[in-house]
């Protein structure tokens, strides 16, 4: 990546199509003016850990709850879900991390199959995270984050929708402000958020210790009662399960902005997961204390609920310290996945516009700004279950796509050397486990699931068109000149 800052005049902008090698471009910027060389800082394990644990196990333990509990259908049977989840995703994430040393780009497992199996997978791969992951997820994040605060004003009542998502496109234009902005006080920022997320937590967990003492507890005496007996239920609530302690593979699109990510990728996910699955599985088990099945499988705001009949009072406090914990989950996912449309956009899967970035804060905004217009489509036209479902299966074939690559890269390469290795059959056993998962989903629910597989597919005509297709050459100077347009009006420049 280009790390120079050139002035606020535009006369060393590239006009769109110009077709100069990068190291005689910088060398040509270099003689014609002087430049101030803007270097950001490496994200230490310490920032790394933050981003990755305000990602995992968070806004879903405050929200998503009730897709676990309907499909598995138990206390216990939730609590052994909820933890195994936790397992397998750290496990997936090892996998991830493999692959991601031997190539160490911002891109992440778009990059991976790039490189791997070639344009077309990549661009299939690319369009189903697009439109069922990184879109929809800006969204309900902040839709998460504002149904906590809109809430305070509606006790004991689901306050009304329209509130709640006119809030939450204040807050998804705010966090998408702050991500214009340079890349250290984006990282404080999530450091501020993350702090936040723990004490929530750390609140929850010891308020189900206080009221367990107390005497209260009751949905733990016969806590397999009503358990299902279906294992597509259970492929549901695993998928579920992915979306709960999602959000981690969002490190692989910084690994241009890690330190040493050879050392402090493994270490950071290791730390991180621990934190994140034991934190996860005792605010659950802190939920029962107080909260019956039924009633986690009847409201979106189940922190609040749980306060509320714990101590009134904290409910407000509990409110503001899960908005910042959703707030920092999109804080994260802004920065990383932002980076990975920048990718996209540099290899020509992407409009080429997403690839410049800004003059002055080095920082991708036509890449920001192309997403948050459509997730705030998004926000206004999904419910929240339905990007639940289509974030699960989404990341479900995304790890079925890296661990591909894994066992591609161990037959192509053999001898080539790996930092990071994991043991063979851990990536056997996940690429196993994920087609069961998601075979057993689709047989479970196969209209929507089938959909979804659908609509990956029907990227394939998009591709032909929109890349192979060699446009006439008005079409290609049209894009030219609003790229140009675009590039003199923002201040931009390429990567």
């Amino acid at each position: 990546m280009d790390e120079t800052m050139p002035g606020p005049d535009t006369s060393n902008l590239l006009t769109a199509g110009q077709a100069e090698p990068a190291e005689v471009s910088k060398a040509i910027k270099r003689e014609q003016s002087p430049s101030i060389e803007i270097v950001h800082p490496k994200l230490t394990v310490f920032q790394t850990c933050a981003i990755v644990v305000s990602s995992v196990g968070g806004s879903g333990l405050f929200v998503a709850m009730s897709t676990i509990m309907r499909t598995s259908g138990s206390v216990g049977a939730m609590l052994i879900v909820v933890l195994i989840s936790g397992l397998l995703n750290y496990s997936l994430a090892n996998c991830f991390a493999e692959v991601a040393v031997q190539l160490p780009k911002a891109g992440g497992p778009y990059f991976f199959i790039k490189q791997v199996f070639g344009d077309f997978p990549a661009f299939l791969f690319l369009w189903g995270f697009f439109f069922l992951i990184v879109t929809p997820i800006w969204g309900f994040l902040a839709y998460t984050s504002a149904i906590y605060i809109v809430q305070l004003f509606f006790p004991g009542c689901q306050p009304p929708d329209e509130a709640v998502k006119l809030l939450a496109i204040v807050i998804l234009a705010l966090t998408i402000l702050a991500n214009c902005m340079y890349l250290p006080f984006v990282t404080k920022l999530q450091m501020i958020l993350t702090s936040a997320k723990i004490v929530a937590m750390l609140i929850i967990i010891i308020a189900g210790i206080v009221a367990l003492i107390d005497g209260e507890g009751m949905s733990y005496t016969m806590i397999f009662e009503g358990s299902s007996t279906q294992p597509g239920d259970y492929a549901v609530s695993i998928l579920a399960g992915t979306f709960l302690f999602g959000g981690w593979q969002l490190i692989t699109f910084l690994l241009e902005e890690m330190d040493s990510p050879e050392k402090n990728l493994p270490k950071t996910l290791s730390i991180s997961f621990t934190i994140a699955i034991t934190l996860s599985e005792l605010v659950v088990a802190a939920y029962f204390v107080v909260l019956s099945p039924q009633e986690v499988l009847s409201g979106d705001a189940v922190a609040v609920m749980f306060m509320n009949k714990i101590y009134r009072p904290m409910s407000p406090v509990i409110s503001i310290f899960v908005t910042a914990t959703s707030i920092g989950s999109l804080n994260a996912v802004v920065l990383a996945q932002s980076r990975m449309v920048s990718t996209a956009a540099r290899l020509g899967h992407m409009p080429e516009i997403m690839s410049f970035q800004s003059s002055s804060y080095n920082m991708p905004w036509p890449a920001i700004f192309g997403v948050s217009l459509i997730s705030l489509v998004m926000l206004l036209l999904l419910e929240a279950s339905t990007i639940i479902k289509m974030t699960s299966f989404m990341a479900t074939v995304m790890g079925l796509a890296v661990l591909l690559c894994l066992l591609a890269l161990r037959v192509r390469k053999p001898d080539a050397h790996r930092p990071l290795q994991v043991w063979l059959g851990t990536a056997i056993f996940q690429l196993v486990l994920n087609v069961a998962t998601l075979l057993m989903s689709i047989y479970q629910e196969p209209r929507d699931i089938g959909l979804l597989a659908l609509f990956m597919l029907a990227g394939t005509p998009v591709y032909i068109v929109c890349v192979r297709w060699s446009k006439p050459k008005e079409v290609e100077k049209l894009i030219g000149s609003l790229n140009l347009s675009l590039q003199k009006l923002l201040l931009l420049k390429k990567m």
